[in-house]
């Protein structure tokens, strides 16, 4: 492969510092040049769930990662009608960067899942996954899993700060009206505050 593509997909309901500072720790830990942020269209892990219009989250990423050179946002899966799958976007990147090896950022948690995702052996076919390895992260049994599955993934660790905050408990603050300047980039909690977003 003569060059790499790095990939940070999320439901990014809103975007939030963890998520940036994950991709800002793997870009400078691997001198990454690009990082593609693809916000989810319609997750088909969240179906039966309320989720923000994609095109509100997708226009929160980019203003939270406006400041980064590194960072691009990728509209594909916000585009894409139906339910949306990661092994779709791989495999319409795979057509677009036929030379270029593709890695798929995610963290600990989510690197144990990916072995029962859609199109799993496919998935470790397309890209090599990055995973995101927080403090305290049982990085044996991440591997452990996978050895398991038999399905060749390619793992590659990174280790990241710990930032306890999740998309969910952030929505839960803005709805209560507390305070989230500390944890949410400026830029969106703007956008926020200006379209009334999670106010319940």
């Amino acid at each position: 492969m003569s060059d790499r593509l790095d990939i940070m997909g999320g439901t990014f309901d809103p975007v939030h510092n963890a998520h940036l500072e994950v991709a800002r720790a793997v870009a400078d830990a691997l001198g990454l040049a690009r990082v593609l942020f693809i916000p989810t269209g319609n997750p088909h892990f969240k179906l039966d769930q309320h989720v923000t219009p994609a095109l509100q989250r997708a226009r929160m990423v980019e203003l939270a990662i406006a400041d980064d050179p590194r960072f691009e946002l990728d509209l594909r899966e916000v585009e894409r009608p139906g339910v949306t799958y990661t092994v779709d976007t791989l495999r319409e990147l795979r057509c677009e960067y036929p030379d270029t090896e593709l890695c798929f950022i995610v963290g600990a948690d989510s690197a144990e899942t990916l072995v029962h995702w859609r199109g799993a052996a496919e998935v470790a076919r397309l890209c090599t996954v990055v995973v995101a390895a927080r403090p305290g992260c049982d990085v044996a049994h991440v591997r452990a899993v996978h050895e398991q599955s038999g399905l060749g993934f390619r793992l590659e660790f990174v280790d990241v700060p710990q930032i306890d905050i999740s998309s969910t408990e952030l929505r839960k603050r803005i709805s209560c009206g507390q305070s989230v300047t500390e944890f949410i980039p400026a830029p969106v909690i703007a956008y926020i505050d200006e379209t009334g977003l999670y106010r319940g």
